[in-house]
């Protein structure tokens, strides 16, 4: 009877262990940048460098005037993609996680860099200037 409530035991620790490090890595790849809020003046907006933690890739800058959030993509330290998180589609909400940048409606799938890397989506995502002065990076948006 102790050997069968070992065993018992055993298997739920374990399967409680292996949901656990499922819901962590359906979290990771659901994951979303963190969102700076910034105002378009003279068609551009304005993101510090410190937004930036040393383990985000991205953050996401949010401006009342645009329908779409854009993600700023860090490409290496005097580098940065900035991409409207707009689906080329059918014109979605796309969101992004550590790995790649998708659209929940249709399956389509981009890189930082805004390329298509599934279909339904044939054209890339639109990208914006970008510019790097005194730790603020500038987005050109018109």
């Amino acid at each position: 009877m102790e050997r069968r409530h070992f065993i018992k035991q055993s298997c739920t620790v374990c399967m409680g262990l292996m949901a656990g490090v499922s819901v962590v890595t359906l979290m990771d790849a659901c994951a979303t940048g963190k969102i700076v809020k910034s105002e378009a003046v003279n068609n551009q907006i304005s993101v510090n460098v410190s937004e930036f933690k040393p383990e985000q890739s991205f953050v996401l800058v949010r401006a009342s005037t645009l329908n779409f959030d854009i993600l700023l993509h860090k490409d290496s330290d005097t580098s940065y993609t900035a991409l409207l998180m707009q689906c080329t589609h059918y014109d979605n909400p796309v969101f992004a996680n550590n790995k790649e940048i998708f659209c929940p409606s249709h399956g389509s799938k981009f890189d930082f860099s805004g390329k298509v890397l599934k279909e339904p989506a044939t054209q890339n995502l639109k990208t914006y200037k970008t510019e790097l002065n005194n730790s603020v990076i500038t987005i050109n948006i018109a």
